[in-house]
C-alpha cells in the first residue's frame, strides 16, 4: 500500500503538459502579429491619404497681364479692331510650372462676335464671356501654336514664359474649337471675339481640377494699334 501511495503522489506532482505550457506563448505571439498588421495597414493609409491630399492640392503661380489691347469690329473711328487685332498677352511670374491641359482661362467685359458661322452671321455686342477650356493648340487656330511655340515645347507654362491670346485663336468651323465665345449668355457664335477698346475686362487663371482661381487680373482694353 505504500507503495501504491508513492506512485499515485508522483503522478499526481508530475508537470503540465508541454501544449499547456506554450499556450499562452502562442497567444501573446499572435496577439502581436495581429497588432503589427493593424499598424502597417493604418500607417498605409495614412500615407494614401496624405499622398492624395498632396496631389490634389491647387496649382499656385503668379500670373500677370503684361498688355491688352483690342477694340470691337465696325465701332467709331479710334475705336474698330478686328479680332485679329484683339490681343492680351500674360506672363508667369513665379510659382510652379502649369501643364496646359490643367489650365484654363476665363475672359470677361464688353466686346463682340460673330453670331453662327464667322463671316456668315451677323455681329452682336454686349457682355462677352470667353472661355479657354485648356491651354494646349488642339481645337484652336494654327497661329495660336506659332504664338506660343516656346511654352509648346514641354506643353508647360514656366517662369518668365509669355502666353499670347488672339480674338481669332478659335479653330476653324470643321474643327471642334476649344475657345467658347458668349454674348449675354448666348454661346451660338464663331467664339472668335473682341473687347472694346476703353472698357475693362477681368481676367481669371483657374486649375481645372480644383476650380480654385490661381490668378485674377483686370485691365482696360488699349485701343490695338494696326
Amino acid at each position: 500500500m505504500k507503495d501504491w501511495g508513492r506512485i499515485r503522489y508522483k503522478y499526481l506532482c508530475l508537470p503540465e503538459p508541454t501544449s499547456e505550457a506554450i499556450t499562452p506563448i502562442v497567444g501573446t505571439l499572435l496577439m502581436s502579429l495581429i497588432l503589427f498588421v493593424l499598424a502597417s495597414a493604418i500607417a498605409i493609409c495614412f500615407f494614401n491619404i496624405a499622398g492624395e491630399g498632396a496631389s490634389s492640392q491647387p496649382l499656385m503661380a503668379k500670373i500677370s497681364l503684361e498688355s491688352c489691347e483690342g477694340g470691337i469690329r465696325y465701332a467709331q473711328k479710334g475705336e474698330s479692331a478686328s479680332f485679329e487685332n484683339n490681343t492680351i498677352v500674360l506672363i508667369h511670374e513665379g510659382g510652379s510650372p502649369l501643364p496646359f491641359d490643367a489650365i484654363s482661362i476665363k475672359i470677361s467685359g464688353d466686346g463682340n462676335c460673330f453670331q453662327g458661322v464667322f463671316g456668315a452671321g451677323e455681329q452682336i455686342t454686349g457682355y462677352v464671356e470667353v472661355i479657354y477650356q485648356n491651354l494646349s493648340p488642339t481645337g484652336k487656330n494654327p497661329k495660336y501654336k506659332s504664338q506660343n511655340k516656346e511654352m509648346l515645347k514641354d506643353y508647360l507654362w514656366s517662369v518668365g514664359e509669355k502666353l499670347v491670346l488672339h480674338g481669332n485663336d478659335s479653330a476653324v468651323s470643321s474643327i471642334k474649337s476649344s475657345v467658347r465665345a458668349s454674348v449675354n449668355g448666348d454661346y451660338n457664335t464663331s467664339d472668335n471675339y473682341g473687347f472694346k477698346a476703353g472698357s475693362e475686362i477681368t481676367l481669371k487663371v483657374i486649375d481645372v481640377k480644383s476650380g480654385t482661381v490661381i490668378a485674377e487680373q483686370r485691365a482696360i482694353v488699349k485701343h490695338a494699334k494696326k
